[in-house]
């Protein structure tokens, strides 16, 4: 019996004082001479921290786990059960995952997502690290390789190039999960409008692309239940004290 892990994570910047101190870094820099920085870069570069695994924050966790192609769980790590909320305690979140991908077999077991060997895996390797948080499996990173890890980034480019999910999707000929006004870029904003569902959605609808993208890869064709079947909450592990809110 086989399984596949589809992910996705939405990450944010570091605390607001960050903010602060890069400005003040920065404009100190200025004074001297050394360079011209205004609001808008100062603004940029501490969002960009949020997909450094070093400073960023994990959010939440969009996770659908198959075995032979039938949909087990699905849902997002992250949220409170009663309020549906983000909670930010990443330890909690990162204890959540690895409880429930323990037993992840590397010979069998996929993890499966776009960009996900350079960016989902990594960032949540270094975040558990960070919060002394030990993995329960330690996948291989090997590259030019489709397992354990398939990137569905790497694999529509043959290691060639880099290229969105928006991008691959409109080329396959499906429903793009990205929206003008909606991507990644806009997490830490919805985030701070208090607009947790919109980001649930959001990173939930990236894992359900990711999803249809490799089966389209795999020239397999879509099980009929992932249209079907609602998405059913995920049992929280022994020591996971969150479980995945339902989308």
């Amino acid at each position: 019996m086989s399984k596949r892990i589809y992910l996705d994570i939405e990450t944010l910047p570091p605390d607001e004082s960050v903010r602060e101190e890069m400005a003040w870094e920065l404009n100190s820099k200025r004074s001297l001479g050394e360079l011209e920085i205004n609001e808008a870069e100062i603004e940029s570069r501490f969002r960009d921290l949020a997909l450094q695994g070093e400073r960023g924050r994990l959010l939440c966790i969009g996770l659908v786990i198959e075995e032979n192609r039938v949909t087990k769980q699905s849902g997002v790590l992250g949220r409170e059960r009663q309020t549906r909320k983000f909670h930010l305690d990443e330890a909690r979140t990162l204890r959540s995952f690895w409880n429930l991908v323990e037993g992840f077999r590397e010979g069998q077991d996929l993890f499966i997502g776009h960009n996900i060997l350079d960016f989902d895996l990594l960032f949540l390797y270094k975040r558990s690290c960070i919060h002394g948080i030990k993995p329960s499996i330690n996948l291989s990173f090997r590259r030019y390789q489709s397992r354990p890890i398939f990137d569905t980034m790497w694999e529509w480019t043959k290691w060639h190039h880099r290229i969105s999910l928006h991008d691959v999707a409109l080329a396959l000929g499906l429903q793009s999960p990205k929206e003008p006004n909606l991507n990644g870029w806009c997490v830490y904003d919805l985030y701070r409008q208090e607009k947790h569902e919109e980001i649930a959605q959001y990173c939930m609808r990236d894992v359900m692309c990711v999803r249809e993208v490799f089966y389209r890869l795999q020239y397999e064709a879509m099980p009929p239940a992932a249209y079907k079947s609602p998405m059913v909450r995920i049992t929280p592990m022994q020591e996971a004290q969150s479980v995945l809110a339902v989308i």
